[in-house]
């Protein structure tokens, strides 16, 4: 069975928002993820959001946009269904629709296909029925009969004709509906359409050191360095900003040394080298750090303060400003990812992996430009997505195509009617006419006249009965009988229309 519902709320964004509509089917079972429409006790309500727990025959659920769990537990018997067709603002369309100028429109069109509906079953059942007819009239009167009309072409050609007709008003319906849909919805919505960009930073330090305290008596990148052996190393560091067309990228940087007392929150900061600017993606720089002169700068701190500490540590900076345009979009960051060593009064190290879970010797920061951009909004049919604009194409189209056919076989119909009349009754009632003789016509039947074959058409329609058709050279009369009188459209080839004069056509009858 299914159900549906509107969405009120925001607690199931971003893939489901305000004024859409949940499409459910019921189901025997229900797992973890689905997400369903229960009935909440506690609210008195219909609850669309996602089962995420089940216990004891009792389910969890929780909103996606949500941070909390619903209170209310329903049992897989409180569950109207399972989530089976969402409808991007389907909501608001039944909404509008509730509407009762809309409602009127709707109603009329729905009243057109049940009537087309209608008279297709009808011309299946006169069809049948001529059959019936057919083989009692000729029962009751042998030889009465020319032709059969249902394998005559004019008969097929009717057929055809109305099956035509149905098909046009059928399209007509369904792009009205279309367009109805489609036209209430915009064709285009916003999206999130945000650009990522990343910014690296590699750090590296070398010096030359006494024999025996390291290999090759050298210090590089990573290695501690003791201060009664190695007062200086030459710092580099390489920065490269990573993104898809970037252009017009200037900015900053100026290498930085902060020495920091972590308890009482001292510190001295020591530039390393004057701001300097840069232009394009990368810039690398180089700077002398001292680590004799940090030692110096805490020794006298401690000295003046009487503050003496157990460690320190020092942060290299890049001090980094950057700015230009990536894809068209202004860009305006700074990238400050440091270098950090802790200091114990005997060297300077780095700080490991497990203490800031991170290499500090390559540094790296996400930065991301948010934005939006317009694509085709869609509507989701059967499971899948069909953009709003082409729907808006294919509903115009089919009313043109629909209105347009039966435009042009009501001009056929009636240049058929004007050049040649007998061919235009038998196009459009081959399959009620029924050819008789003359003489098989009821004698004692009262004969009415009608004016045109049109009026004696609704007569046929009204008395579910057949048109019998004679015809004598250029004169032919059509007949239907009912209510005990015998209705006739006669007509001369000779002079179209002219009706045959009614004492004449009373003695033929």
């Amino acid at each position: 069975m299914a159900s549906y519902v509107i969405v009120i709320g925001n607690s199931m964004e971003p893939g489901f928002h305000l004024g859409d509509l949940i499409i459910t089917h019921e189901e025997s079972v229900y797992r973890i993820g689905d997400a369903v429409v229960y009935r909440n006790r506690e609210l008195e309500n219909f609850v669309f959001h996602r089962i995420i727990a089940e216990e004891k025959g009792r389910f969890t659920l929780k909103g996606d946009n949500n941070s909390w769990t619903d209170t209310y537990q329903p049992a897989s018997e409180e569950i109207i269904g399972k989530l089976w067709l969402h409808i991007p603002n389907g909501g608001r369309v039944i909404q509008a629709i509730r509407q009762p100028a809309v409602m009127a429109v709707l109603a009329g069109a729905l009243g057109g296909l049940l009537a087309l509906g209608f008279f297709s079953a009808n011309t299946k059942g006169r069809k049948q029925m001529n059959k019936d007819l057919f083989s009692s009239i000729k029962q009751r009167m042998p030889g009465a009969f020319r032709t059969t009309p249902t394998n005559s072409p004019s008969s097929q050609q009717g057929g055809f004709l109305e099956t035509i007709l149905f098909a046009l008003g059928l399209i007509a319906f369904s792009s009205l509906i279309l367009g109805i849909i489609s036209f209430s919805r915009p064709a285009t919505r916003s999206v999130r359409d945000d650009i990522g960009y990343d910014q690296l930073g590699f750090f590296a330090y070398t010096a030359s050191a006494p024999d025996g305290i390291y290999d090759a008596n050298a210090v590089k990148s990573g290695d501690p360095v003791f201060t009664k052996s190695v007062c200086a190393v030459d710092m580099a560091f390489q920065y490269t900003l990573v993104a898809a067309q970037a252009e017009n990228i200037t900015g900053s940087y100026q290498l930085t040394a902060v020495l920091v007392e972590p308890t009482s929150g001292w510190q001295r900061t020591v530039p390393l080298q004057d701001k300097t600017s840069f232009s394009g993606n990368a810039f690398g720089a180089t700077a002398k750090l001292d680590f004799c002169q940090m030692e110096k700068l805490a020794q006298a701190m401690e000295q003046s303060t009487d503050f003496h500490l157990g460690s320190y540590l020092l942060t290299i900076s890049p001090n980094i400003r950057v700015s230009g345009e990536i894809a068209g979009r202004p860009l305006d960051d700074t990238f400050n990812s440091s270098l950090v060593f802790r200091y114990d009064r005997v060297h300077f190290y780095l700080l490991k992996d497990e203490e800031l879970g991170e290499n500090l010797l390559n540094v790296s920061r996400h930065g991301t430009l948010g934005g939006e951009r317009l694509e085709a909004n869609t509507l989701r049919i059967l499971g899948g997505d069909v953009a709003i604009p082409a729907l808006r194409i294919i509903s115009v189209l089919g009313l043109v195509i629909s209105l347009g056919g039966l435009t042009f076989l009501a001009w056929k119909l009636q240049g058929l009617a004007q050049a040649d009349p007998l061919q235009f009754i038998r196009v459009r009632y081959g399959s009620h006419i029924i050819e008789v003789e003359k003489g098989n016509l009821p004698g004692t039947t009262p004969v009415v006249d009608v004016a045109s074959i049109e009026d004696l058409g609704r007569l046929a329609e009204r008395f579910q009965t057949v048109i019998l058709h004679t015809e004598s050279g250029d004169s032919h009369a059509y007949y239907v009988q009912g209510a005990g009188n015998l209705y006739r459209f006669a007509m001369n080839l000779q002079k179209t229309g002219s009706t045959v004069p009614e004492t004449e056509a009373e003695g033929k009858a």
